[in-house]
């Protein structure tokens, strides 16, 4: 079994009189990729803010690297959060700065590497991300995925513990998700440790090691994406599965009713609207949504 590299243990949160978490309890070992779903407002990104200390908890322990980092000085945590890697859900790239300069900025700074050094190293970290010709851009110049795929690669020449995120994708538009959930699977897949909030179901089935239920701020349930995803369960997972298994039941059953008409040459009436049916109210919006075949005959 690997080490244990941050262990929680009774962790509370208050915002005035709201208890946002209520006593959590974890361990997060070395390699481990852990992956936190939960309805919104259930206190994952509080949960993974307090991690690095974005929030204070109000109590409980928070062990780094065997350091009890909650009751740590200032220096102490500033030299821990420098081992741990943060992506958020928005970018927060400085937008007077070009990509390499942005990545190179922190090793800089706080690690006091070389120019050239941390030259070399972002160069590096663009061409494993497929970014490598977007070194003299600047963040105005990226769409969502590639600045987000930047993001990751800042915090990355750090060269972090562990790696935490906070639904990397929920501001990205649907196309670009893939990018990045592509660059997470990477990390995975070499060994990164991460600890990940999510609503991605299917990156959560494929990649984590452990899933975590988030609820009511606590962890209602933990277990292996099989012991989560694959079993019946009653209770508040179970809602929330239930309706998380019939969205993903909709759009496998959109695929093969598409599949099944475009098989055909032509497209019939019957099967046209039949496909309207299945988009609903996104084929009454679209002026443009006319039979195919039509189209065919006038070419």
């Amino acid at each position: 079994m690997s080490e244990t590299l941050l262990s929680i243990k009774g962790l509370k949160k208050s915002f005035g009189k709201l208890e946002v978490l209520k006593g959590l309890t974890t361990d997060i070992r070395k390699g481990e990729v852990v992956v936190m779903i939960g309805p919104s407002g259930g206190g994952k990104s509080t949960f993974l803010r307090c991690m690095n200390l974005l929030e204070q908890p109000t109590e409980g322990s928070i062990v780094f690297d065997g350091i009890d980092i909650v009751s740590a000085d200032e220096a102490v945590k500033n030299r821990v959060r420098s081992e741990m890697g943060m992506v958020f859900q928005h970018f927060n790239l400085f937008p007077h700065l070009t990509v390499l300069d942005n990545i190179r900025l922190a090793p800089r700074l706080v690690r006091g590497h070389s120019h050239y050094a941390t030259a070399r190293q972002a160069l590096e970290l663009l061409d494993r991300v497929g970014l490598a010709d977007k070194a003299k851009a600047y963040p105005q110049q990226l769409s969502g995925g590639q600045k987000q795929r930047v993001a990751i690669v800042r915090s990355l020449a750090m060269e972090p513990k562990v790696m935490l995120f906070d639904e990397p994708t929920s501001a990205l538009d649907p196309e670009m998700v893939g990018e990045v959930l592509d660059v997470m699977k990477d990390l995975a897949k070499n060994g990164m440790t991460m600890v990940a909030v999510t609503h991605e179901m299917r990156f959560a089935r494929d990649v984590a090691s452990r899933v975590l239920f988030l609820e009511g701020g606590r962890i209602a349930a933990e277990g292996t994406p099989a012991e989560i995803f694959d079993r019946k369960h009653d209770g508040r997972l179970g809602e929330f599965l239930g309706k998380v298994h019939v969205g993903m039941g909709f759009r496998d059953k959109v695929k093969s009713e598409l599949l099944d008409i475009l098989e055909d040459r032509e497209v019939s009436e019957e099967e046209l609207a039949r496909l309207k049916e299945l988009l609903g109210g996104a084929s009454r919006q679209s002026d443009g949504f006319s039979n195919p075949t039509k189209r065919r005959t006038t070419q």
